[in-house]
């Protein structure tokens, strides 16, 4: 799960308009036409994807301390 976020995080930082236009077509592929397009602006996504690799290394941190006992 580690890698997963870390993976997610740093394409949103270093990727974000590719980012959101992945989030407009999940969006679209629901209900044609029915939800707004995706508007975070690329700060917006860029501070998630740091937030996303904290969260990464919390999960990295719970495995070294599982696997070193």
């Amino acid at each position: 799960m580690g890698l997963g976020f870390f993976a997610f995080g740093l394409t949103m930082i270093l990727r974000p308009a590719n980012v959101r236009a992945n989030f407009d077509r999940f969006a679209n592929s629901w209900k044609e036409d029915s939800w707004h397009p995706y508007k975070m602006p690329f700060w917006g996504l860029r501070l998630a994807g740091l937030v996303m690799i904290g969260v990464a290394t919390l999960f990295f941190d719970i495995a070294y301390i599982g696997l070193s006992r």
